[in-house]
């Protein structure tokens, strides 16, 4: 067996037991999304500095990649703690996320927090909604899991943590052509907003809903 090929094989049983896609995890490593492609298909070799953010958002070790070490490591099923946001405060302006969290962290297993996202537990928080705005689908107290890798409105309707006016929102948002977004409330009696260039500030993408019962 190669180098290379059992380079691609060792990436892709990461991939495989993280849930992750090859360009997903190539995007996080290297901000290019067809280096561990061009690893299995055209048998390249990376960089060492590539290879260490590889080996990072694998959650492994270079030398267990290289076949240096034969013991994999333990599949982290051991928890992990996400910090909750203060939904309350905004993030201000200029692209730059600066998270304002309530110090409060919750625990999850590794394992059910990758149902959900693929993203770094530190790029994951939780958030306490209040009011009936998004009712049905998210009720008063609920809590929802906001993936903050994931802050470009692509898709329109999905639900989406942001600062509006700097106050941070829980909403659906639909992009429109002329380049504002419609802010919009499940619940039928909210009347929809817009926010026009630079109002809105997109923490991220909402995941999952936590509701006690």
């Amino acid at each position: 067996m190669s180098e290379t090929t059992d380079l691609a094989n060792r990436i892709a049983e990461r991939l495989t037991l993280l849930g992750m896609s090859p360009r997903d995890a190539s995007m996080r490593a290297c901000d290019q999304p067809d280096v561990i492609r061009n690893i299995s298909e055209k048998g390249s070799i990376p960089s060492a500095f590539r290879l260490l953010k590889l080996a990072q958002v694998l959650e492994t070790t270079v030398g267990w990649l290289l076949g240096e070490v034969s013991q994999a490591p333990a599949d982290n099923d051991d928890d992990v703690e996400i910090q909750q946001w203060d939904v309350s405060y905004g993030m201000g302006g200029g692209g730059f996320l600066d998270l304002p969290t309530t110090g409060e962290t919750h625990k999850f297993s590794r394992s059910w927090l990758r149902q959900f996202t693929s993203a770094p537990p530190e790029k994951v928080f939780l958030a306490d909604s209040t009011g009936d705005s998004m009712f049905p689908t998210i009720l008063n107290a609920d809590m929802v899991m906001i993936d903050t890798t994931q802050r470009e409105v692509r898709m329109a309707d999905r639900i989406w943590a942001a600062a509006f006016g700097q106050v941070g929102i829980i909403k659906r948002l639909r992009p429109s052509p002329d380049g504002s977004v419609k802010i919009l409330s499940d619940n039928q009696a909210v009347p929809p907003d817009t926010a026009y260039d630079g109002e809105l500030f997109v923490v991220g993408r909402v995941v999952a809903i936590v509701r006690k019962m």
